[in-house]
């Protein structure tokens, strides 16, 4: 039972002014609601929405509901914070409002909001005094009313809290409150704007009449559609979760004669679950299981129980122009509802309520942002694509009259298309470089499922005049091809992670996309009938697997592509991608535009170190993956990411000291990678740690990787720091221990890691170790245990400038392996904190980390290179050169969580001894003579590599 008799408490003094706690109005009428005026107020068991009872208002035309409180200061800072949230029961839609004024000791209104009673049905009313109308000059309240409408009626309220100390960030405006949260007004926030894309109107006009091709598209779309979503036989497991839910919800019609009582059904943040409420999830168990038996089975009970069910969620608050308090990734739980809710489509339509459910429908899958093409500012893209793309299609495809539907396709392929542009900073959505980005940052885990589900939508449009077009199909190919690149086998990088550092990996949908896609029309420029590329790279990537789309390709002479070969960049997450045969590396840094790693209360807790240069080799397993490579959590020790230069923790002062989220940005920009003709390249960084709790704030060091062929050359400078308490190391391997020792002969100094790895040090004081290891989950922090081989370059306690050199051979042959133990195949030209410098002899290449400004003395080439800047370059003839220049630096202005302001260009002005000219000219790039000199000027952008062929004359 509920207790409301605290209030007596409250006014009595008893209980500090501050306190609020939940009022179900279970007993009776607390002492502090009366009524002034023709009206009255009582406990009601008609309508609940906590508890068994509510309170009930019964109003005439001036009266209201008084309330009475002890005082309330108010001020700038709780003014944010404080406000009132309830639910209100409204039997039949009106076009008047309750009123809600907040007294003053005067009985003045310093506060006020109207609440709107357009819905029948429960609908929240959460609202903070920041968003309230009023003069708000008296911030001391003592009291409120609810004033009444100018009519007859009668409402009922429950799950009051007032006040409210910490009101819900991701409060939802809705028709009833459409303006109690200013997030509504925000480019970056999605999913509490449903009612704001509601007032949206098309812009593409209703068709007339449908041509009969456009009619005949729509039946090919639909039945696309029906034999994508239909299954051979109905899911037991699902139809028997659906009956258990039914009976905990308890559904039964009021003997109001109207509306139902049963288990409440909230959001997820308000949900009590120990008290047995329900949310999103309990209504998509329903519906979904009583959908596939009424669909597949014929059962007259489940159908009936579906309809039950639907009626009772639009009862609840789930329905058309309600936000339900906070409806923020509610997609994530109402996915299945729409998918069934297309099974059901033919019963939906002869329905008394039909109209009711499908406008609810359409407005939760936020249909009605596709009125209008996609704002370009518009964030969190991955999100919306994963979870609405497909309620969006359904709901589209469910409009009774075909014209509708044609309306409504055309205004969802448009939005999908815009809203498929290369989007700017660091908001959601995919970046020039192919990477795509949730919660500001580049983000594999999300982009999994959206591949899936944008992929379908591209084969259920396909050669209809609702196909996307081909500039946004193009950069979706960009995705595909990017998540083949930094993916091995369907697996990537713990430093690209997230906040799941050992999860994560392409789906059997996601893979399907490909076909989707290359099916869609050449993208490759080259005239096909279909992307034979993608298609090659679908092959590989479904292996043996015998699908149509693997049959059809096969047929047209497609045979499986090989691994992705070549260097990759990405630094819009400050990455890269090096490749030769099945394996694969992934390397990572931070810079301020670019997180580290994310961290959550119950996510990746000791996840710190991901992005401090990470070097992690993933080339063994049937197929290649983390743990096939070695890489597994029980017994990992999340000091030693492989590359990595960290202070080596124990695991409490590891843990992130935020309790909530933390995603730490470097102090430094010039982090990521570069390449030379796509098929080698390097990687450099400025590593600098953040001022946190039991972080080290001077922690510096200068690192860079070299890339050629199968070889890493790996190097560090300056590294430096004050943490007397623990040592500092550079990781060379952490993997799970196999059976193979580190030691490779007598040489201390010649390692492997047991995965047909190699690793030489040059400098620096080598520890390696077979253990058995204790550590701890990165999620629930409990003991794990494994047995691992590691090596590490030791730097000590309070390094001062301290260095490492080391090579990193990946799964030589014997005898390459016997060649590079006898002669070195590069020469450090320099290794300092101006500049790590390495010549590669077996592929010409010499590339340049310019930390500051460079002027080498000697260089054959150089004579300046300005400070933070990547040079690659080889000799392409005996005059001439392969040059490539790279700032990783995305060089965005505003540095927030996300931001949609733009990677701004760079010059980079680079002085060469001779006379240089370009073989071709390019837009980016200038030549100017001076004297025996040539200034290259170079543009950089995206953090993109400028490359050139360059003749010296």
């Amino acid at each position: 039972m509920k207790n409301s008799c605290f209030i007596v408490l409250f006014l009595l003094g008893i209980i500090p002014p501050a306190f609020a706690q939940l009022i179900g109005f279970e007993e009776e009428v607390p002492e502090a609601f009366t009524v002034s005026g023709k009206g009255e107020v009582k406990i009601s068991s008609l309508f609940y929405k906590e508890g068994e009872s509510s309170l009930e208002w019964d109003f005439q035309p001036g009266s209201t509901l008084d309330i009475q409180i002890a005082p309330l200061s108010l001020n700038a800072r709780n003014e944010k914070q404080f406000g009132i949230t309830l639910w209100i029961y409204n039997e039949k839609p009106q076009q008047d409002s309750i009123r809600f004024e907040f007294l003053n000791k005067a009985g003045e209104v310093s506060y006020w909001f109207s609440y709107r009673l357009q819905a029948a049905g429960w609908r929240a009313c959460w609202i903070s005094f920041e968003y309230m109308q009023g003069d708000k000059k008296d911030k001391k309240i003592v009291a409120y009313r609810l004033v009444a409408p100018q009519r007859k009626g009668r409402i009922f309220l429950d799950r009051l809290t007032f006040p409210e100390k910490k009101m819900n960030l991701r409060t939802t405006p809705d028709q009833q409150l459409p303006a109690n949260n200013g997030l509504s007004n925000r480019d970056l926030w999605h999913w509490c704007l449903v009612w704001k894309w509601e007032q949206q109107s098309y812009d593409i006009p209703l068709p007339s009449k449908l041509s009969s091709e456009q009619k005949k598209e729509l039946k090919t779309i639909e039945q696309r559609l029906t034999d994508f979503l239909e299954v051979k036989k109905a899911p037991q497991g699902p139809i028997n979760a659906a009956y258990k839910t039914f009976e905990k919800a308890a559904i039964s019609p009021s003997i109001a004669g109207t509306g139902f009582i049963g288990t409440p059904i909230v959001a997820p943040d308000e949900q009590d679950k120990k008290k047995g409420e329900m949310s999103w999830n309990d209504i998509e168990t329903m519906l979904s299981g009583f959908a596939y038996d009424a669909y597949y089975n014929q059962n007259e009970t489940s159908k009936k129980n579906y309809f039950t069910v639907f009626d009772y969620a639009i009862d609840q608050g789930f329905a058309y122009g309600s936000g339900m308090g906070t409806n923020h990734h509610y997609g994530y739980q109402v996915r299945k509802i729409y998918t069934t809710a297309w099974l059901m489509r033919d019963a939906i339509y002869k329905h008394p309520h039909r109209d009711a459910y499908l406008s609810t429908l359409r407005f939760w899958a936020a249909l009605q942002e596709t009125r209008q093409p996609c704002s370009p500012t518009r964030d969190e893209l991955l999100d919306s694509w994963h979870t609405l793309l497909m309620a969006k299609f359904i709901s589209a495809m469910m409009f009774p009259d075909a014209r509708e539907q044609a309306q409504a396709l055309s205004g969802l392929s448009r939005w999908l298309s815009s809203s498929l542009r290369y989007t700017p900073g660091t908001i959601g959505g995919i970046k020039v470089d192919g990477t795509t980005f949730h919660h500001g940052g580049f983000y594999p885990g999300y982009t999994t499922g959206v591949l899936a589900t944008v992929g379908e939508y591209i084969a259920f449009t396909n050669g209809t005049s609702f196909e996307l077009t081909e500039d946004a199909r193009k950069h979706m190919k960009s995705a595909f091809i990017a998540m083949r690149n930094y993916c091995n086998f369907y697996e990537w990088g713990i430093g690209i992670s997230g906040r799941h550092p050992f999860g994560g990996k392409m789906g059997s949908d996601d893979i399907e996309a490909f076909a989707n896609i290359a099916l869609s029309g050449d993208l490759s420029g080259q005239g096909n009938t279909f992307d034979r590329g993608l298609a090659a790279d679908y092959l590989r990537l479904i292996r043996n697997s015998d699908t149509p789309n693997a049959r059809f390709f096969k047929k047209e002479g497609i045979q499986p592509a090989q691994a992705p070969q070549g260097f990759f960049v990405y630094n819009y997450g400050s990455a890269g991608i090096f490749r030769r045969a099945d394996w694969m590396v992934t390397l990572k840094g931070y810079t301020t535009d670019v997180w580290g790693s994310e961290i959550y209360t119950k996510d990746n807790r000791y996840g710190r170190y991901q992005s401090y240069g990470s070097v992690q080799i993933m080339g063994k397993g049937n197929p290649v993956s983390r743990a096939g490579s070695g890489f597994v959590q029980e017994g990992w020790d999340w000091n030693r990411l492989p590359g990595t230069t960290t202070i080596h923790l124990p695991f409490n002062l590891l843990d992130s000291p935020l309790k909530g989220t933390t995603m730490a940005r470097s102090k430094e920009n010039f982090s990521g990678s570069s390449s030379l003709d796509g098929k080698n390249g390097m990687f450099a960084m400025k590593l600098a740690e953040r001022d946190y709790e039991n972080f080290t704030p001077d922690f510096v060091a200068r690192k860079s990787v070299f890339c050629f062929d199968n070889r890493m050359v790996c190097l560090g400078t300056g590294i430096s720091n004050s943490n007397a308490d623990y040592p500092t190391e550079t990781t060379l391997f952490q993997t799970k221990y196999n059976g193979k020792e580190p030691k490779v002969g007598e040489d201390n100094y010649w390692l492997h890691d047991g995965y047909d790895n190699y690793y030489h040090v040059v400098d620096g004081t080598v520890r390696a170790q077979v253990a058995e290891q204790e550590s701890r989950h990165e999620k629930t922090r409990e003991i794990t245990k494994g047995k691992f081989s590691s090596a590490w370059i030791e730097h000590g306690k309070a390094p001062k400038e301290g260095t490492y050199e080391y090579m990193v051979l990946i799964q030589p042959s014997a005898s390459d392996l016997d060649e590079l133990r006898k002669t070195p195949a590069y020469e450090v030209l320099q290794r300092d904190q101006t500049a790590h410098v390495v010549y590669d002899k077996k592929t010409g290449i010499t590339a340049y980390a310019a930390f500051e400004a460079y002027q080498p003395a000697t260089d054959k080439v150089f004579v300046a290179i300005p400070a933070e800047t990547m040079v690659m370059y080889a000799k392409e003839s005996d005059k001439g050169i392969r040059l490539s220049v790279c700032d990783p630096n995305l060089n965005i202005e505003e540095k927030t969580y996300t931001t949609k302001e733009p990677s701004r260009p760079i010059t980079k002005e680079i002085r060469l001894k001779g006379h240089w000219t370009l073989t071709s000219p390019m837009e980016n790039v200038r030549l100017e003579q001076q004297g025996e000199q040539t200034v290259l000027t170079v543009t950089c952008q995206h953090g993109q590599p400028v490359e050139m062929l360059m003749e010296n004359k």
